[in-house]
């Protein structure tokens, strides 16, 4: 049986994903740079990570989190971002290379904040680490150039719960949350 990562998300719709992706190889290529981007289905922000399961889910930490998710009452919001960066040092095996953006990720950080008080008054662990939001394009044996960039990003209108089976390149959505207009 394939194990499933499990985790909080916002997610472009499908012209946004692929709108970004364009972006994102045209700027590669103007450095020349291969883009090698992930595909841009899968194109997210994670909100809260719960880890991997060597199977499905645990239905618990599932029931738990829906309800936590179900807690949340936030605006929907404009996200954008401001630069291309890659992360991890020259001894790093594989360095994700993402878009960050300041101020147009503020309102990502206002909702994963509300979402990770309501997990953890549901009895779920609080984040062990920073959050710094952001959406991985690709990844790589080298780090990349930093460079700033204005890219819209899109109107967060709902997050969602996914589980993301391993070494399939995919994300199944199993619940949605709307962010109220």
């Amino acid at each position: 049986m394939t194990g499933h990562k499990l985790f909080f998300a916002l997610r472009p719709d499908e012209e946004t994903a692929e709108r970004i992706a364009r972006v994102v190889t045209a700027e590669h290529e103007a450095r020349g740079l291969a883009a090698r981007l992930r595909p841009a289905r899968i194109f997210h922000i994670t909100l809260h990570y719960f880890g991997y399961f060597p199977g499905e889910p645990d239905a618990h930490v599932v029931a738990r989190a829906e309800r936590g998710a179900a807690e949340v009452v936030r605006p929907a919001f404009d996200l954008g971002f401001d630069g291309f960066t890659s992360w991890g040092d020259e001894r790093a095996s594989k360095h994700p290379f993402v878009l960050t953006g300041g101020q147009g990720l503020e309102a990502v950080r206002e909702l994963r904040g509300a979402l990770v008080e309501r997990l953890v008054a549901h009895g779920l662990a609080a984040p062990e680490h920073g959050y710094e939001p952001h959406l991985t394009l690709r990844y790589d044996k080298r780090p990349a150039p930093v460079w700033p960039v204005d890219l819209a990003g899109w109107i967060a209108s709902e997050f969602v719960l996914v589980k993301s089976p391993q070494g399939l390149t995919r994300h199944d959505v199993i619940g949605r949350w709307p962010l109220q207009g």
